[in-house]
């Protein structure tokens, strides 16, 4: 087959996985997409990330909602809830369905705010989204989801998972996302 027979072959953009080659199969009309071949996830645009800053309070004073990973990359970390933003999703709304994922704490995307805009060496583009501050006593039981096995209170920064969130935790504590 010469190469301008396979590129016809082959000629449907997105129909085939980056990873192993196989054919995603006859429905590749949406976004994300899974190999059924090799499992891997493909999204459409991945390179933006959204991610939730979700500030609580309780008599031992404010503290930020973060969870550890069950998934790769940093697997058993501990980072801030976060995830791509889907095809055509406004960023807001991807912070508040990530918050709500992979924590279960519920918000509203218009009570979301940029508190900063950060590019990782790897060429992602993370979003972070401020939420109001709300009690501890306001948030649901926890329950562990494929993605994620805690939610935490993080109480002063530490060293997360992914440097940028590291960097917006601090800058969270240090008062310069108010």
């Amino acid at each position: 087959m010469s190469e301008n027979q396979c590129s016809a072959a082959n000629s449907v953009a997105h129909s085939h996985c980056s990873s192993c080659g196989a054919a995603y199969g006859e429905d590749i009309s949406g976004w994300p997409r899974t190999c059924p071949a090799c499992g891997t996830v493909a999204y459409r645009n991945p390179l933006p990330v959204a991610v939730a800053l979700q500030p609580v309070y309780d008599t031992k004073g404010t503290a930020l909602v973060v969870i550890t990973r069950t998934i790769a990359p940093a697997r058993g970390g501990t980072a801030l809830p976060g995830g791509y933003i889907d095809d055509r999703e406004d960023w807001r709304q991807a912070v508040v369905r990530e918050l709500k994922e992979e924590t279960g704490i519920d918000a509203a995307a218009r009570e979301v705010r940029l508190a900063d805009a950060m590019s990782s060496p790897d060429g992602h583009l993370l979003l972070f989204g401020l939420l109001p501050e709300r009690p501890v006593e306001s948030l649901p039981q926890f329950s562990a989801t494929d993605e994620t096995e805690g939610r935490h209170l993080l109480r002063r920064p530490v060293e997360l998972a992914f440097p940028l969130h590291t960097l917006a935790v601090r800058a969270w504590f240090e008062g310069r996302y108010l």
